[in-house]
């Protein structure tokens, strides 16, 4: 039997090479770094945000509960090194881009302007960055030309 190739990279071709999450968090480029961190952060922030202008426009608890409780959930998941929580951040993004059309047609939509351009970032370099990839999806790319049945 013939083994399955490898899919590789969708612009480069090259190989990806898939690791376990121990293996992943322990290699040095496994642990976050200034960009994650503050990608995290800046989740964080934005549902301290959103809980607080919920609750300063008298909407109540419950509800800025659950305006904050995703973004929240995404920000601890990335600091955590969770994998689930780059699907999050591109649910976030989703549901940023509908309140953004949505919202088109009144006042207030600067900060959910700014939220979806923040997003869109983000969300390109959680998926394409090489950090990230041996964060959250264990594997990375292989670069080197060797042949993987010599030897």
């Amino acid at each position: 039997m013939s083994e399955k190739p490898k899919r590789g990279d969708f612009y480069s071709g090259i190989p990806w090479v898939n690791v376990t999450a121990q293996e992943a968090h322990a290699h040095p480029l496994g642990k976050l770094g200034p960009i994650e961190w503050a990608i995290a952060l800046y989740f964080i922030a934005l549902a301290t945000l959103k809980v607080g202008l919920t609750l300063a426009y008298g909407f109540g608890f419950g509800n800025a509960f659950l305006n904050g409780i995703w973004p929240l959930l995404v920000g601890l998941g990335l600091a955590l090194r969770v994998p689930w929580a780059v699907i999050m951040a591109l649910i976030s993004a989703a549901l940023t881009a509908y309140a953004l059309v949505r919202g088109l047609g009144g006042g207030g939509s600067l900060i959910t302007l700014f939220e979806m351009i923040a997003s869109v970032g983000i969300l390109f370099y959680l998926i394409d960055a090489d950090r990230p990839n041996l964060i959250y999806r264990h594997r990375y790319l292989k670069y080197s030309v060797e042949d993987d049945n010599a030897g």
